[in-house]
Parts: structure tokens; sequence; C-alpha cells
């Protein structure tokens, strides 16, 4: 009964079967940071199956200004390990998988994942987290710096590749301007492309979701 009442908001949404593809499903969610602390938790309850967590970072207090699952006592702790609790907390039916490691050459991911959820920060770990999944699993990239943000679909194997999208890109030197609201939006889309990844309709594939906050526009670009 309680599960049944827990999902009956979404099911009106989007019906029943669907519902259970979510709870067959399994999402590796790469960085749990703005980002991902915000795309997990929107994960698990919407009653994900399992959820991998992978990051190596620990909270600090620039975090908390947007990093959802955290609050001040976390400062310090490893966000792989306060995630897992507090999104255990929120549904304890999902499955949690947490890996603490820094996503570089050689990372792999695992061929049970369903989907993948690029949260990262850096282009370095966006890259080789793309080389690592396996061809044909979904990847739905994220990124946002100050008021811009995006949200695209790559099929590995199928889809160019996101090195070859952001050839020429450069790291911005120091912390990346950021709001507490920018995070969360982006996320939101982020957690819907994948809703409908897992359902086999994807809408953002080969094509970008920009996001302006500053003017709330958006625009969409074929790659």
């Amino acid at each position: 009964m309680a599960e049944t009442e827990r999902y009956s908001r979404q099911i009106l949404c989007w019906g029943e079967e669907k519902q259970r593809v979510l709870k067959r499903a399994t999402v590796l969610v790469a960085g749990v940071g703005g980002l991902g602390a915000t795309v997990g938790q929107l994960l698990a309850r919407a009653g994900l199956g399992r959820l991998v967590l992978v990051d190596d970072g620990v909270v600090a207090w620039s975090d908390l200004n947007r990093q959802t699952l955290y609050a001040e006592k976390d400062v310090g702790k490893k966000k792989v390990l306060v995630a897992r609790e507090r999104l255990g907390a929120i549904n304890a039916a999902t499955e949690l998988v947490t890996l603490d490691a820094r996503i570089d050459e050689g990372f792999t991911v695992p061929v049970s994942t369903d989907a993948v959820a690029d949260c990262l920060d850096n282009f370095a770990s966006r890259f080789a987290l793309h080389r690592g999944t396996p061809a044909g699993v979904p990847f739905v990239h994220g990124g946002i710096q100050g008021e811009h943000g995006q949200v695209l679909t790559l099929i590995p194997g199928e889809s160019q590749s996101i090195d070859l999208l952001f050839a020429g890109c450069r790291q911005p030197e120091g912390p990346i301007s950021v709001s507490p609201d920018g995070p969360i939006i982006i996320a939101g889309l982020m957690a819907n492309e994948l809703f409908h990844v897992l359902w086999g309709e994807p809408r953002l594939r080969d094509r970008f979701l920009v996001v302006d906050l500053a003017t709330l526009s958006l625009q969409f670009l074929d790659v």
C-alpha cells in the first residue's frame, strides 16, 4: 500500500508500465555535486531500482549553496557516503551503490547500467566517462556555468564523441560561478531526459537543450 501511495501522483502522469521500467533500471550518476545531488535525489524519489554514485570529493562550505543533499554538519565528509545515507532515507527501495573514485582514463561503466548521467564539472573526467561507457548505453550530459546550462543525450558508438563536440573548449581556471537555483533547474531537465531515455523515447538525442537563465530562454542545437 505504501509503495502504491508513494508513486500514485507520478503514475497519473506516465502510467504503471513506465513506473515498472524505472523500478527495473540502473543509472550511474557521475559526480554527486551541484547536478548529481539533485539528479540522484529525483531518481530515488521516482522509484529507480538501482543508483550507482561515483565521486571522490568531500563536502565543502562552498558546496552548500546548491548541493541539495548536504548540510553544515557534513562539511569534510565524503560525498558518496553522505549521499548514500540521505538517498536511503528518501527511498529505502532504491538500491544504492557507491564508488569513492575519481573518473579518469581507465574508468569503466558497469555493463549492467541502463543509462549514465554526466554530472561532472571538468572536461577531462567527462571525456574519460564517455570513453568508459559501453556502446549503446545512453549518456545524458549536463553542464552549467553562471547563468547558462545545457543538457544533451549521446549514444556511444552511434553519436559523435563528447570530446569532439567540446574540442577547443578550455576548463575555466579557479572556481566556476554558479547560483543556488541554476544546478537544480538543469538537474531537473536531466532527470526528465533520463526518465524518457529509460523508456526508450529520448527527446535530446544528438541535440543540445541550451538554457539561458538570464533571459529565461531555451534553444535547441543539433549536433
